[in-house]
């Protein structure tokens, strides 16, 4: 009898690893072939106070300036712990402490969202977001450019300065890629 419930776990495991690498097949090559695209409805936010201030009317010295921006989005649900409250504290942090002024042409600013709210579901099919996130993504107009998702925002959590570092560098790197 013992072997037979033994028998019967092993399959049901091999059954689990099987189904989970068929998962991750699928959502590979359901995914774009090599970079993301940006997400169409990400232009389009919701209350997004960086899109707002796109929209006016920029001076006549400097239109392209007003047109250039960047979001860096913190994505949260409904249940937070703590390490999700620092994610956001130190992001926030880095964005106020390196963009104040802008960067290069590019009007920088931090916002959160929770995506479990309805203005902000989209974002989770839109940034493949697979829990609390970082994503940089870029603005020209109200035409959504580039983007990346921060990965290593939780190997970092315990490095204040690494994360902001990391934030900073990566959101350097995205805005002058063309």
């Amino acid at each position: 009898m013992t072997s037979g419930v033994g028998r019967a776990l092993k399959f049901l495991l091999l059954g689990f690893v099987v189904l989970s690498a068929g998962t991750a097949v699928y959502k590979i090559a359901a995914g774009p072939a090599m970079e993301p695209a940006a997400p169409a409805e990400a232009a389009a936010a919701p209350a997004d106070p960086v899109k707002m201030r796109a929209a006016k009317p920029a001076s006549a010295a400097k239109p392209e300036a007003a047109a250039n921006t960047a979001v860096v989005y913190y994505f949260y649900t409904n249940t937070r712990c703590s390490s999700c409250k620092t994610i956001e504290a130190y992001t926030r942090e880095a964005v106020e402490k390196n963009f104040t002024s802008g960067y290069k042409g590019w009007t920088v600013a931090f916002k959160g969202v929770n995506v479990d709210e309805e203005p902000g579901k989209h974002f989770v099919q839109d940034y493949w977001l697979n829990s609390k996130s970082v994503v940089v993504q870029k603005f020209s107009g109200d035409t959504a450019l580039k983007w990346v998702k921060l990965e290593k925002v939780w190997q970092l959590l315990g490095d204040k300065e690494a994360f902001i570092e990391y934030v900073t560098g990566e959101t350097h790197k995205l805005l002058e890629t063309k």
